[in-house]
């Protein structure tokens, strides 16, 4: 987590909102994987069949690559990118900002036509941003708890390399 950063505080009850309406939208949408990260990459929640571990490295990536997206988008004069957006042969990903704090992780197999893919995602932001509006921050962790964090962070995307 980068100085200063603070980490996001969902309710019980927000989140538990949101996870009902997830799992509804996965199986409706034939999502292979739906995901809620913060901008710095911890996971929120997660649906469909990804585990645990590829769930916390995928939110930590797609962040990553979220931010240098947005890096991008300065350099050519855009404020920010809202949504980025990968094809593959196999898999697809799309990864929008929801609200300030919060991105939305969509990853469909190859059958997916592009715009039902940004039709779930428009969706599923409608439903869940007034959830996600109610949002807290959390102070800033100790340097301690910050440098285990990185040190852990760094581990898991040497292992991916």
């Amino acid at each position: 987590m980068a100085e200063g950063m603070s980490s996001i505080v969902i309710s019980d009850e927000d989140l538990k909102r949101i996870d009902d309406y997830l799992s509804q939208t996965l199986a409706d949408s034939q999502a292979k994987n739906i995901l809620l990260s913060d901008r710095s990459g911890q996971l929120i929640t997660k649906h469909g069949g990804v585990s645990k571990g590829d769930a916390l490295n995928i939110a930590a990536l797609a962040a990553g690559l979220f931010s240098a997206t947005n890096e991008l988008a300065k350099l050519l004069g855009e404020k920010e990118f809202t949504v980025t957006f990968h094809q593959g042969e196999e898999t697809n990903i799309h990864i929008s900002l929801l609200v300030p704090q919060v991105l939305l992780v969509i990853v469909f197999d190859n059958r997916a036509p592009v715009g039902a893919i940004r039709f779930w995602a428009k969706k599923i932001g409608a439903e869940i941003v007034p959830y996600l509006k109610n949002i807290t921050e959390k102070p800033p962790e100790s340097t301690i708890q910050k440098e285990e964090m990185e040190s852990e962070v760094e581990k898991k995307l040497d292992s991916l390399f």
